[in-house]
């Protein structure tokens, strides 16, 4: 699945400051860097997040149509073999869409 940076995909809203914040789980309300991935880093093309238990931080991902990719963040719905690719825009990552294809761990 396409994900980017923006509050639909990333599941942010503002608080009364005008920052960005998280809406769920551990990090609930405490202010987000817009496009930093849960291992610090920030999201470009080839971020890939994923369920960790399945694909540690690191694991590097062959994906045809998009490329490589290194995982590097998580989110709060994938589980198993399902991955979610970074894209610079939420219109990209709406194209991209949802795909069942076969990708190969390097």
């Amino acid at each position: 699945t396409g994900y980017c940076n923006c509050e639909k995909c990333c599941s942010w809203t503002t608080n009364e400051l005008g920052q960005a914040v998280f809406t769920y789980g551990k990090m609930k309300g405490r202010v987000k860097i817009i496009g930093q991935t849960s291992k610090g880093t920030m999201a470009r093309h080839g971020t890939v997040a994923a369920d960790l238990s399945r694909f540690p931080y690191g694991t590097r991902l062959r994906i045809p149509g998009y490329g490589d990719g290194v995982v590097e963040d998580i989110g709060g719905k994938i589980r198993g073999n399902h991955i979610d690719l970074w894209f610079p825009t939420h219109e990209e990552a709406l194209r991209w869409g949802c795909r069942r294809i076969p990708v190969r761990v390097l």
